[in-house]
This record gives C-alpha cells, structure tokens and sequence, in this order.
C-alpha cells in the first residue's frame, strides 16, 4: 500500500533533519532498511486495537523486540498500559510508524527502547543521536504535554563489537534528555555487565542479543524506579 500525500509530506519533514545533521557532522550515513518490511505487524496491532480498543490514558510501551519480548504486565502489575515492540525495529521504523503507533494513542508516557539494530545495520552514532532527535521533536510536536522514558541501548554480547558505537549513542542520547525537562534517560549497562566489565552470557537468550527471564529481572530493577515515578496518576 502506497502512503498518501500526507503521509509522504510527513515522512519527507522527518526524514531531512537526519540527512542535515549527518551533513553538519561529516558522518556516514547507512540507508535504513525500508520500514514498510514491518506492514503485517503493524496491522496486526491495528486489528487488535479494533477488536479491542486499548484503554485512554495507559503509558504507551514502544520500540524494538526488547519491549516485544518484556512482560510488562507483570513488571507494572495493575498498571494501564500499551505494549508496542515490533520486529527489530530501528529508531527510523518508529519514526515512520509514528502516526499510527505512538501519536493514535495519546499516551501521558512513553517508555522507548531501540538501538540494537541500528547498531546491527551499521549505522554511525551520529546518526542513531539523530534519529533520535527527530523522533523525540515529533513526539514533542504532536503530544506536547508526553513525557518520554528512552532506555539506552543494552551491551549485549551479540554487539560487544559495536559498544562503542552504542556508547556514543547513548552519550547523545542522554545529553539530549539532561536538556529536555520532558524527557528522562535510563542507562541499563551496568545492570547487565558483569565484575569484568563484559555482558553476563547467562542474562542473555541464545542469539547473545535478547534477554530471558534473569536478564529482564536485572533490566527491571533498573528501569522500573524511574518509570514509576513518571507514571501518571489515575485520573
């Protein structure tokens, strides 16, 4: 299915502060895979949420498969929320499915995690720092009263290769929330490394990359504080 007008327009407005940036910065930029690669998924949320309709006001989980794959329901027991992981997703997916899978909602909070794959494409940290950018001002542009939780980036030992990569991300990333009062940044490295500096391999599933069960206690007892003092009250 083809994007409308409207649809081309935004995509276009979004997509050229990148380009811009990684002008000013001198940075290579790796073309990011086509999103539309993700359509299924996204309409199967979209059926879902005709089938049924998901709660106003719930926080609004979304990003790549470590938001797929977090049981929020039990981290955040009794909570309202929307769980949005999809695919491997890259920051530059969500951008493009914004429309129809962050800003439809009009959640108070938005708890977002990405980067792996980004790092997996071969893409620079400027230009992960910079799709972050445009998501975060679109977020802003659009839901202006959200808050944003962006989670960083996890070591993984499927992408200890690319820490440094994924460490300068995180860095921008970071400074970008320290200078936004509507954004707030939770590092999670530490949390899942171990004594010698490197990724514990037993928090981590086979493919070194996704965390199980033990994993995603350790990324919960560091994300969970923050998060909890953002959510919003019950109105």
């Amino acid at each position: 299915m083809r994007p409308t007008r409207r649809k081309r327009s935004m995509i276009v407005s979004l997509v050229v502060p990148i380009a811009m940036s990684a002008a000013v910065t001198g940075a290579i930029v790796q073309p990011g895979p086509d999103p539309r690669r993700f359509e299924s998924e996204v309409a199967e949320f979209e059926a879902a949420d005709r089938a049924t309709p998901p709660p106003e006001g719930a926080v609004l989980f979304v990003g790549s498969s470590s938001i797929r794959y977090w049981d929020v329901a039990a981290a955040f027991p009794g909570r309202s929320a929307i769980k949005r992981g999809f695919g491997g997703s890259h920051v530059s997916d969500n951008i493009y499915f914004a429309d129809r899978l962050i800003f439809r909602y009009k959640p108070p909070l938005i708890v977002f995690y990405a980067g792996d794959a980004d790092v997996a494409a071969g893409k620079q940290a400027e230009q992960i720092a910079a799709d972050y950018r445009t998501l975060i001002a679109a977020i802003h542009a659009r839901l202006p009263a959200t808050r944003v939780i962006v989670i960083g980036t996890k070591p993984s030992p499927a992408h200890w290769a690319q820490m440094n990569t994924i460490r300068g991300a995180n860095a921008s990333v970071k400074a970008l929330a320290d200078a936004d009062p509507l954004v707030e940044y939770i590092d999670v490295e530490s949390a899942l490394l171990g004594a010698d500096g490197k990724p514990r391999p037993e928090l981590y599933a086979e493919n070194g990359l996704n965390l199980n069960e033990r994993g995603y206690e350790r990324w919960n007892a560091a994300v969970k504080p923050v998060i909890e003092k953002n959510w919003p009250p019950k109105k």
